[in-house]
Order: C-alpha cells, then structure tokens, then sequence
C-alpha cells in the first residue's frame, strides 16, 4: 500500500512590526511648549529650538513671558543674541545676566525699563563702562557688575558712578579684576588713599558688596553714612583699610550691621589690630548670598 505523500509544513511568518507612530511635534499643545522652551532657556531656544518648525518659531518669537529673564554667556554672537532676546521680551524683560558693552547697555535700558535685575561682565580694560545709562530703569534694586580696570581710581569711580546712577538700589556688588598688564603700579595709591569719597546717599541700599576693591577708612566711612538701612557689607579685597585709624564712632557704625566682612593691610600695627577684632565688634560675618534669583 502507497505511503500517503507528505504533509506540507506551512510557513509561518510572524507579521510585520506595526511602522512607529510618526508625532507631529508642531501640534504641541502651546502650555507644554511654554514650559519646554523655559527649561531651554534664551541660548538653546535661538540656537536650535525656534528653527524646528513655523509653530515652534511662533511660539519662541511671540511669546514676550519667555524672555523675562534673559541669562548668557560670552560667546561669539553675544550681542546679536543678546538684542534679540530683549527684543522678544517686548519690555517685559525683568532680569538679565550676561555679557554687556556700552553699545548694548545703551539698547537695554533704552528697550528693558522693566528690569530689576542685571548683572554684568565687561572685561574691555581699556573702555570703561557707561554706568551712568542705569539711571533710565527705575524699578531696578539687584545691580551686579564684573568688570577689568587698569587702575583701582577707575575702579573708585566706577563705584560711586553706580550710586549716582542708582540711588534707590536694594543689592549692589561688584567685581574688579585689575589688568595685570596695565602700566599701573602700586605708587598710583597714594593719590587714590587720600581722596575724598563723594557717595550719594542710597536710602534702600541693603546689601554691599566690592570684590578686589581698595576701601579706605574715608570710603569706609562714606558707605555708612550714605547707606542708613545696610545690613550686610562686604569688602574682602581691599589691602588699604587700617583699622588703628578707625575711630570708634566708625567701630561703632560698623557694630550695627547684621554681617560684616572687611580685609585689612598687612603693616604691623594693623595686623595686631586686626587679632583682636571679633564677632562683636562686626569684623566677621557668615558668607554672602550670591544667588542670581
């Protein structure tokens, strides 16, 4: 008897992987795109995220919230970024942080009279910065100002051109790197030890800080009687201050602040000073808040 023939096996095939949803990410919904684009911050968005799509750019361009606090670093294109960020704040800029020249400073306070806080690096040494421009933004209380100098006069002048400026400010501190490569020397201190200060008096001013700063006691001195609500003063730069000159009325002045931290010359008689200067006498003080926000 014949074998029957046999059975032919049937191929099974397992199906084929269903093709990936394909998203429409311009139908981003516009709260979630908000939200996505303030992680980013002003430097991803305009580097990448607002040339994805036409609904992504209209969302970067047109939305003035997201450029309310604008926060750079120096590259390149700064100031092209810079002024376009202020640009889509549409005025509402509130804060910003970054690279600053005096061009751009002039087309801030002429575009942003909303700010309240700014904090500014400026290392041209030999261009000194135009301060004076800050006098246009009346609701600013934060300024902080980074800047390279070839001469700790500039520096002095620089400071009080800030306080003629800004006269209601609530936080003021300031960075000078002197230029290591100027033709300055320290003989250029005598002059700068024996000026007078010329400080107006800033009636909401609560926190000081000079950073590479040469205070003396008449700048000391000026500070205190210019500023009636300070409560934190910080000058850990300086090499000038010598304390047996500080009489103790000013002792006195400097006892009422909550934190205080003042650096001394290294002569002798200061240094001895210097040892018995204690919390009591507000010489010492818990570390400076330096948060942007």
């Amino acid at each position: 008897m014949a074998s029957p023939p046999p059975r032919r096996r049937r191929c099974l095939m397992e199906p084929a992987p269903a093709p990936p949803e394909t998203r429409d990410w311009s139908a981003l919904p516009g709260d979630i795109l908000f939200a996505v684009f303030l992680k980013l911050g002003p430097r991803e968005i305009m580097r990448g995220a607002d040339k994805v799509c036409a609904a992504w750019r209209r969302g970067a361009v047109g939305e003035p919230a997201l450029w309310r606090r604008v926060e750079l670093t120096t590259v390149p294109e700064w100031k092209a970024m810079a002024c376009a960020a202020v640009d889509r704040a549409a005025g509402q800029c509130e804060a910003y942080r970054g690279p600053c020249d005096n061009d751009f400073l002039l087309y801030l306070v002429e575009r942003a009279t909303s700010l309240k806080s700014i904090r500014l690096s400026h290392d041209e040494s030999r261009v000194v910065l135009n301060v004076e421009q800050l006098n246009k933004l009346p609701l600013l209380e934060d300024v902080d100002i980074s800047v390279t100098h070839f001469s700790n006069g500039a520096s002095r002048n620089l400071f009080q051109s800030v306080c003629r400026a800004c006269p209601r400010l609530k936080e003021l501190r300031m960075c000078f790197n002197l230029n290591r490569d100027s033709k300055y020397n320290d003989g250029d201190l005598i002059g700068f030890y024996q000026e007078k200060y010329a400080i107006p008096v800033m009636c909401e001013l609560r926190s000081l800080e000079l950073l590479g700063y040469y205070l003396t006691v008449t700048g000391l001195t000026a500070i205190l009687d210019s500023c009636p609500v300070l409560e934190s003063l910080n000058v850990p730069g300086g090499d000038y201050l010598i304390t047996s000159r500080m009489d103790e009325e000013l002792r006195a002045k400097c006892a009422k602040l909550k934190n205080v931290t003042l650096s001394f010359d290294s002569d002798e008689e200061s240094c001895e000073e210097e040892e018995e200067c204690d919390l009591e006498d507000g010489y010492e003080s818990e570390p400076y808040d330096d948060s942007f926000y």
